[in-house]
């Protein structure tokens, strides 16, 4: 969601003062910026008035309120009618955005974890424009905990992330029992970060094009929380394998007048690729996953076409690989990855709380032809295909509150390079053309377009728990237990301002 709230004037002068005054007393001019930001947050609250992405503000795509509907493709990456000024102009704006959740994950129920809350993201996001075609963006999360861990292994269990005694010494980590897979995780986030950035880019705009640079998100899909999802627990796995930020470069062409149709942007994105390295159990002796393991580039080409207001059309074409082949340390799960995907997207608003969405996808994963053979498995690449559809009903109650429901079901291929592996070699009773399916119910309340109370139920129907550490493998309850991981939770989420 994105709600866009403007400020009153504060005077530069009291600024100044303040700031002067903490350096002073304490000798650290961040702590002094930190401090000052929150008190225009309070000092402004009573004089913000919030503006819809109808009232001819530009949005970003990431947080667009999904009850919306949409006045054009065409959206200014940097919205500098959203978040206040220091001092009020459109150098520097800072926006803060929060998600939090407490529930339950029945994929962690063996290690007695099922019950959690936790932090999903703190996003302090500073922006703005150096000139009339240049600005930027600079996202700032201390909140990451999406990288699969290397396992330090558990009796009568089995773990895909274990540390292989091929290759470089790795240290297993105690908490890597908790983040194995897309299957089971412990973080409510769905996003790799470099560190504490979670994107950072600028952008040069003129005209109908535009280029950015740096770290930022790709142009798959939808966002998750523009179609309906709250938490990586409730997302669909299409949306959690969609969601992908990058270094690189993305070159875009936009063709939209203001509250006319048909609206067209085009976006041609190279980048490190490495996205799926945790999906597809490339670990490449668990290096930081924002390290890049391959020497091509990965491409990127993707589209998005509105022939009117209430109807939204996207595809995506990607092409590349992960990882390397290490021909002195060969090893399965370090070894060079297809890494390509064909994503369709379609949404439909007839009304104004009424949206219909869905997306299916193909992915092409699995070890190269060349790293197939070294390891001695069949060359051919791993086709993953699926898709979800979903709708979204809302009812205004007041002017400041709004409550819905969102549905979603998703059925997917299971098939990935693990599953590859244990087939091949006929090991835990795996076998390749399964599918995990999942039927996913929220309910939410929605304040002032600032503030959503959430509660979410995951049906989630997975056909080899087993492999992700979920089940035992041995013992006297070895493949035994429910195949489902279901999840339930609430959630809090707000941005500010």
């Amino acid at each position: 969601m994105i709600w866009g709230l403007c400020c009153d004037e504060i005077p530069v002068e009291k600024l100044e003062l303040m700031i002067t005054r903490l350096v002073r007393t304490r000798g650290n001019p961040f702590t002094a910026v930190l401090f000052v930001v929150f008190y225009l947050s309070i000092a402004t609250g009573n004089h913000v008035t919030a503006q819809s992405c109808n009232s001819g503000v530009p949005c970003n795509e990431d947080t667009r309120p999904t009850r919306q509907p949409r006045t054009s493709v065409k959206e200014d990456p940097i919205n500098t009618k959203t978040g206040f000024s220091i001092p009020d102009n459109d150098k520097l704006r800072v926006r803060v955005k929060f998600m939090a959740a407490w529930g339950h994950d029945s994929a962690q129920a063996s290690l007695g974890l099922e019950k959690q809350g936790r932090i999903g993201y703190a996003i302090v996001e500073l922006f703005g424009n150096i000139n009339k075609h240049l600005s930027y963006v600079l996202e700032i999360n201390p909140v990451t905990e999406t990288k699969a861990l290397a396992a330090c292994g558990e009796e009568h269990f089995f773990f895909p992330n274990g540390p292989s005694t091929i290759g470089p010494r790795v240290n297993c980590d105690p908490d890597g029992r908790t983040r194995v897979d897309d299957y089971r995780f412990i973080a409510f986030d769905l996003v790799d970060q470099q560190g504490a950035i979670r994107q950072a880019h600028l952008n040069y705009q003129r005209g109908k094009f535009g280029v950015k640079f740096g770290r930022f998100m790709l142009p798959i899909g939808f966002h998750w929380e523009d179609a309906g999802s709250f938490t990586s627990k409730d997302a669909t796995h299409i949306q959690r394998i969609n969601a992908e930020t990058n270094f690189g470069v993305d070159l875009s062409f936009t063709h939209a007048r203001k509250g006319q149709y048909p609206s067209v942007i085009i976006n041609f994105a190279t980048f490190l690729g490495e996205g799926n390295r945790r999906s597809d159990y490339d670990y490449f002796y668990f290096l930081n996953p924002d390290l890049d393991t391959n020497s091509a580039v990965t491409g990127l080409l993707s589209g998005t076409f509105m022939p009117y207001q209430q109807l939204e059309f996207r595809a995506a074409l990607k092409r590349g690989f992960t990882g390397s082949k290490v021909e002195r340390l060969p090893n399965y799960f370090a070894s060079k990855r297809h890494d390509s995907a064909l994503v369709l997207s379609a949404r439909y608003q007839p009304f104004t709380y009424v949206t219909a969405f869905g997306e299916w996808a193909n992915y092409t994963w699995g070890p190269t032809q060349t790293s197939a053979k070294m390891l001695g498995f069949t060359t051919d690449p791993i086709e993953k295909s699926g898709y979800y559809a979903g709708v979204d009903v809302s009812a205004p109650v007041t002017d400041a509150l709004t409550v819905g429901m969102v549905v979603t079901r998703e059925e997917l291929s299971r098939d990935d390079s693990l599953i590859k592996f244990l087939a091949e070699q006929d090991r835990l009773r795996v076998s390749m053309g399964k599918t995990e399916r999942s039927t996913v119910f929220r309910w939410y309340a929605q304040f002032a377009n600032s503030v959503t109370l959430a509660f979410y139920r995951n049906l989630l129907s997975n056909p080899f728990p087993w492999v992700s550490g979920i089940h035992p493998i041995s013992g006297p309850r070895a493949f035994t237990g429910r195949r489902g991981s279901d999840k339930w939770g609430f959630v809090v989420r707000f941005q500010v301002p």
